[in-house]
């Protein structure tokens, strides 16, 4: 299946943002997902494997320290302050609705 939209995986910083949405571990890398998922069609795939569902500490308590929510690269709107483990975030690059980037988490929304 092709994904329009893509979430965008960072492979740094690594850190313990919460649970995981799969149970199976800590997220530990952050994520930006499309803001599509959550207003148009979330794909079927992100649903059944609970991809970036978990307890995110930035995104649940409300402590991000500048309130940056949303994030717009090439003209996509993504929603920052999701995570997932490095398992999950294979296995979403592996089916395609993820991929890793190749540049570093961006400072703003640190």
């Amino acid at each position: 299946m092709k994904f329009s939209q893509k979430a965008i995986v960072f492979r740094d910083p690594e850190d313990v943002y919460g649970s995981c949405g799969c149970g199976m571990d800590m997220a530990i890398l952050p994520v930006l997902l499309p803001k599509a998922w959550y207003f148009e069609e979330c794909p079927f795939e992100v649903d059944d494997h609970q991809f970036c569902r978990g307890d995110d500490a930035r995104r649940v308590s409300g402590f991000s320290c500048n309130n940056v929510f949303e994030h717009e690269m090439q003209g996509v709107v993504y929603l920052a302050n999701f995570s997932c483990c490095r398992d999950c975030a294979q296995r979403a690059v592996e089916k395609g609705y993820a991929v890793w980037s190749e540049k570093v988490y961006p400072t703003k929304l640190r």
